[in-house]
């Protein structure tokens, strides 16, 4: 079948986010696992909390591995034959998981080829979103995109509590895990039979018949100092947010006494929040070009969270923690994928830039809960966040300031309306 669409103007550029959102969730999914079954893990493997935190870390190991590798895989095989490989290894992953039952390094092994698949669409997802809009209105779509991570925060947690406390086998945990499975091979499908290029019209610098054309230049790209200082903030930003998520339920279940159903809900609240955020993020900024302010506004709610998440003692004060939660994880990353395609000059450099940001979101997720489960293990969970998680936001504002952020990230504003797109035109390839 054709990757080329029939389909006229951008239109089916949201047909694209749909697959390409359904099939990046693939991946977070998998990593949820661990994080919204903490204590069930714990207790089935035998693990405490810095443990917990090497499996939490493992699973991004192959995340950072594999954000460079992924644009040069996307320039091979396309984004059919890339998200391929993120969800056979998704696949791969779930199945060892599912039959690791009292095997450790059977167990771990599994959250690394599951892992693979963040790295990958990371790259991907952006990458084959951005070209079917114009730079101008990208900030919605993208806005709904960068909460692939969060909507999986949202459902998971809930719904593989739920499927753990209803199963009655033995090993409860397992289902979660063929679940999994079973949802990666639909995804997979559901982006191979629905994923086309988008027409040259649509983006006319990386038409096929250029010489050169759709191929992304990694030192061309990573001259931009705006684009470092989005990969900085991510950085910082997803070593923090990521702790708080790998060790929410495990906090409210073990140390406050909730009950894994009430630690998964709230965790699953957390997600909601944060997965409305981007959208809106996304209508707000397009409207009012104000990315960098509400990635502002989000980097103080990050230095208030950081300051009582594993503080409190009172559940019930959870859901105002939610909601500031929710702004830091929806407006950070939502920010940051909605302007790395405008953070480079050249529209080829798309998937250069995106690796750079998936790079250091995945070494961050891997740093943060390596050093939140020690520092809890060490200090304790009150001191623990404010070594392990407080710094990083604090920084994170010095690097907003200290690169310019609140100055270039600013899109420039055309005058003139682009013409409308005839489709009937002679037709274009969009090949990486």
């Amino acid at each position: 079948m054709s990757e080329q669409t029939k389909s006229k103007g951008s239109a089916y550029g949201w047909v694209i986010l749909i697959v390409a959102l359904l099939a990046g969730i693939t991946a977070p999914a998998n990593m949820g696992k661990v994080t919204a079954l903490g204590p069930v893990v714990m207790a089935q493997f035998g693990f405490n909390e810095a443990e917990l935190g090497l499996v939490i870390a493992l699973f991004y190991v192959m995340g950072f591995v594999m954000a460079f590798p992924t644009t040069g895989l996307i320039n091979k095989l396309g984004f059919k034959g890339t998200v391929t490989i993120a969800c056979a290894t998704g696949v791969i992953g779930c199945i060892m998981g599912a039959m690791a039952i009292g095997n450790v390094p059977l167990f771990l092994v599994s959250r690394v080829f599951e892992g693979v698949g963040f790295g990958i669409m990371g790259v991907c997802g952006s990458s084959c979103i951005a070209p079917w809009f114009r730079p101008e209105k990208r900030s919605v779509p993208l806005g709904f995109w960068a909460s692939w991570v969060p909507i999986t925060m949202c459902i998971c947690p809930v719904l593989y509590g739920w499927i753990v406390a209803a199963d009655g086998l033995n090993a409860p945990w397992v289902s979660v895990w063929w679940g999994t499975m079973v949802y990666d091979i639909v995804a997979w499908a559901l982006f191979m039979i629905f994923y086309r290029k988008p027409p040259k019209e649509l983006a006319p610098d990386q038409a096929a018949d250029k010489p050169k054309a759709n191929k992304a230049v990694f030192k061309r790209a990573y001259k931009s100092k705006m684009l470092w200082g989005l990969a900085i903030i991510f950085f910082l930003d997803e070593a923090v947010y990521m702790a708080i998520n790998g060790f929410l339920t495990t906090y409210l279940d073990v140390q406050l006494g909730t009950g894994l159903i009430f630690a998964t809900g709230m965790a699953s609240i957390f997600g909601l929040i944060a997965a409305i955020a981007p959208p809106i993020g996304g209508v707000i900024a397009q409207k009012l070009n104000c990315h960098r302010w509400l990635l502002l506004i989000a980097l103080i709610c990050g230095v208030i969270l950081t300051a009582t998440v594993f503080v409190l003692k009172d559940p019930n004060l959870y859901y105002i923690e939610a909601i500031i939660a929710g702004i830091v994880a929806g407006w950070v990353p939502g920010m940051l994928w909605q302007f790395a395609p405008n953070s480079v000059t050249n529209p080829d450099d798309v998937p250069a830039a995106n690796s750079l940001l998936a790079f250091t979101q995945n070494i961050g997720m891997f740093i943060g809960a390596v050093f939140m489960g020690g520092a809890i293990t060490a200090f304790g969970w009150m001191w623990g966040p404010y070594i392990a998680m407080l710094p990083f936001y604090i920084v994170a504002l010095i690097v907003f300031f200290a690169f310019g952020l609140h100055r270039t990230m600013k899109l420039e504003t055309k005058q003139e309306t682009p013409k409308e797109i005839d489709m009937n035109e002679e037709k274009g390839s969009y090949t990486f």
